[in-house]
């Protein structure tokens, strides 16, 4: 992966954290998804999960890890 894409998905993950913070200030459920990173939080929201079915979907469809918890990772905190 060159420097362009991770620079991409590093910015990718830390607007999905912002988008996280502000639906927790809000008590608010939310699915988001960008180019490099998506983020979800639900309380029973049907369209939330709906979305992020889909998402789970498109992820195993194109090689992606749809369980992959990349806010855990220490290089996606800066």
């Amino acid at each position: 992966m060159n420097e362009e894409n991770i620079e991409k998905i590093q910015k990718a993950r830390k607007f999905c954290f912002e988008v996280k913070e502000l639906a927790e200030k809000y008590n608010l459920p939310f699915f988001v998804v960008t180019d490099g990173a998506s983020a979800t939080s639900n309380n029973g929201c049907v369209a939330v999960k709906n979305a992020r079915d889909n998402h789970i979907n498109w992820e195993k469809e194109n090689g992606f890890d749809p369980y992959e918890d990349w806010s855990k990772k220490e290089e996606t905190k800066n």
